[in-house]
């Protein structure tokens, strides 16, 4: 029966005279029968206009649907077969901005909490199952992924499911990119993002992180004077590596 309770099942936080004095995460996470109870309230409709609005297309009303039967092995399964990283996304995707704003529940009411789900499911797979992915079979096919953030860690996943024996390359020491060195711990756990990045690289096995330390997929801006004027041109230094007679003749800015 469907819950049709207007807002949203509330998530448990710290107390803020506790939370000012650490920089643990402040939202705790459902409860398994607060995510049910929240599961409960979508309508599962025919035209899911949530799908639409998330950049991966998450079978959400699937998804939600397993978690309301207490299948949350099952949920797990549906979001990751579009979504590598559900633990970091139900955290910090902008779901009120994107698959909550579609929500026919947000007409009369606050959206069904997908984002809140999201991470639930994440979580409780991780705690209790924390299966290794099954290694796809090699196509005998190498490729390289410029940048360890979200977007190279999600298309090496992709590509390491394909088969591909994927080389991550970040300039930093540590995977991540944007999750690791750009949101606070508060936010986002960096036990979290480091179990999931984790999970990616040692269990798939087909993907290889390589901290270079040198630049790679940073930017370069040069001076250039083209015809009498002086332009400023912008290259990846990635770019200036791979083709140093590419280099425009002018000099770096500040030199």
């Amino acid at each position: 029966m469907a819950n049709m309770q207007a807002t949203k099942t509330p998530m448990p936080e710290q107390d803020p005279n506790v939370r000012n004095k650490n920089f643990k995460e402040v939202t705790l996470g459902y409860t398994a029968e607060m995510a049910i109870n929240e599961a409960k309230r979508c309508l599962q409709c025919k035209k899911p206009h949530c799908v639409e609005g998330c950049p991966v297309n998450i079978h959400i009303p699937e998804f939600i649907h397993e978690v309301a039967e207490g299948n949350f092995e099952k949920a797990y399964e549906i979001i990751t077969d579009t979504n590598a990283l559900p633990a970091l996304s139900g955290r910090v995707c902008p779901q009120e901005t994107q698959c909550e704003s579609k929500c026919v529940r947000g007409n009369k009411g606050e959206p069904v909490a997908i984002g809140r789900l999201e991470r639930f499911v994440a979580d409780w797979y991780r705690e209790n199952i924390n299966a290794m992915p099954k290694k796809a079979e090699s196509n005998g096919i190498k490729v390289a992924v410029v940048g360890s953030g979200p977007s190279g860690l999600t298309c090496a996943s992709l590509l390491a499911k394909k088969g591909y024996a994927v080389s991550l390359f970040e300039a930093l020491h540590t995977a991540g990119g944007v999750l690791v060195y750009g949101i606070p711990e508060f936010r986002l756990p960096k036990t979290i993002v480091q179990k999931e990045i984790d999970k990616l690289i040692s269990n798939l096995q087909l993907v290889r992180f390589v901290p270079t330390l040198a630049g790679v997929g940073t930017t370069l801006t040069y001076r250039v004077r083209l015809r009498g004027r002086v332009h400023r041109l912008r290259r990846r230094s990635s770019d200036v590596h791979a083709h140093p007679r590419r280099i425009p003749q002018g000099r770096l800015l500040g030199k």
